[in-house]
């Protein structure tokens, strides 16, 4: 989890996302680190699809991030909604809908193919993913943080195609939906490991958040001013004080100790900072410019800020994450056991889970020492609570 002045530290020194947080902090107490991620999945979808850098490849700034929190409490949602608002304002086209199937999505990247899809509430989409409904959109999301080239047939013979496919996606979710909805492969390998993901806790206050609109008409402005650009300068990598710069953080988070479920979200850590990096120099950069240019300290610093960020978020979340569905089941119910203790039937009302499982997860907290079982006068079985153990 992040705080606020580890967020307040990863925010660029100059341009429209600077700007943008500064207007975003007026109308809302989400946590700063919320603002920053949006900001930056709202600018990914002004860039040229022709803007890249060379990384293991081509690396487009197509950006995914995640805001996990509280459920309404930390307001995930309210500042989703301020950076879909202001790029309504701007440019209402690259705001995608929801796709129902995977098809649905290459179907509407082939008529934009840079947009951004909002979930205020991803937990119902994992949900349905896990149940296998949304697994091959899941599976086609995967693929376009890469953004590779899409095709499929249609019905009548003819197939369409997506060559320059440009999608960002800002998503807010809450813990426990995170934890019931996602499993070990998808943090290692998969889904999960490629998001941008912020974990925090709000700490401002306001007793009346009327909010402050006039900044609005400005950074609509800008957002449309990029978004007109024809094409970004070509990006010939980074200066020699950046790679060494690079080359210092990369290796220390290379030597960083993670647990093995999240070792793919340090994987793809340097990639998220190529990213941010890229959009940097979009914002204040040279990338606006004609002449090629290399990628300097004064974007890469504030990028490799925000990947920090990201690292310390999914080490937060480590402990919190299952890595299998029996673990996520056997916290639910370790969970639903209040410090006062609590009989089978309270922990049954508070699980809605089925009698069988419940008996047979309590009998194993039972021998494994987090909790213990008393008898109560008339037979009912009372459990209280132990050392915690981890799961």
């Amino acid at each position: 989890m992040i705080s606020e002045k580890e967020a307040a530290w990863a925010i660029p020194p100059q341009g429209w996302v600077r700007d943008y947080i500064e207007h975003a902090v007026l109308q809302t107490t989400s946590p700063l680190g919320y603002h920053l991620a949006t900001a930056l999945a709202v600018l990914a979808t002004t860039c040229p699809t022709d803007y890249g850098m060379r990384y293991a490849g081509t690396m487009r700034p197509n950006f995914y991030a995640l805001l996990v929190g509280r459920s309404g409490e930390d307001q995930k949602s309210t500042a989703l909604g301020i950076g879909r608002d202001i790029l309504f304002a701007a440019a209402p086209t690259l705001i995608g809908e929801h796709p129902g199937s995977w098809e649905g999505l290459v179907d509407s990247l082939s008529r934009q193919p840079s947009q951004v899809l909002v979930y205020s509430e991803f937990g119902k989409f994992l949900s349905q993913a896990q149940k296998g409904y949304f697994e091959p959109l899941k599976a086609l999301m995967t693929d376009l943080w890469d953004a590779t080239p899409q095709q499929r047939a249609k019905a009548n013979g003819q197939s369409i195609r997506v060559d320059n496919p440009r999608l960002s996606i800002m998503a807010a979710c809450s813990l426990p939906y995170l934890e019931r909805h996602t499993e070990a492969h998808d943090w290692s390998g998969g889904f999960m490991g490629r998001w941008a993901v912020i974990y925090a806790r709000r700490e401002r206050t306001d007793p009346d958040p009327v909010g402050d609109p006039s900044r609005i008409p400005e950074l609509a402005a800008g957002l449309v001013a990029r978004a007109t650009l024809p094409q970004a300068a070509v990006c010939l990598g980074l200066d020699a004080q950046a790679k060494a710069m690079w080359d210092e953080w990369y290796y220390e988070v290379e030597r960083r100790p993670f647990p093995d479920m999240i070792s793919g979200a340090k994987t793809r850590a340097p990639t998220i900072a190529r990213k941010v990096a890229m959009l940097y120099a979009w914002d204040f950069g040279a990338a606006t410019g004609s002449a090629p240019f290399h990628v300097g300290l004064d974007v890469l610093e504030p990028a490799l800020r925000f990947a920090e960020l990201h690292l310390r978020s999914i080490a937060g979340l480590a402990d919190k994450l299952a890595e299998h569905p029996e673990a996520v089941t056997r916290r639910t119910v370790l969970e639903s056991i209040p410090d006062t203790g609590a009989t089978l039937g309270q922990v049954l009302r508070t699980t809605k889970m089925k009698r069988r499982g419940v008996s047979e997860i309590l009998d194993a907290l039972v021998l494994d020492g987090s909790i213990t079982r008393a008898s109560l006068a008339g037979g009912d079985a009372f459990f209280e609570r132990q050392v915690t153990k981890a799961l």
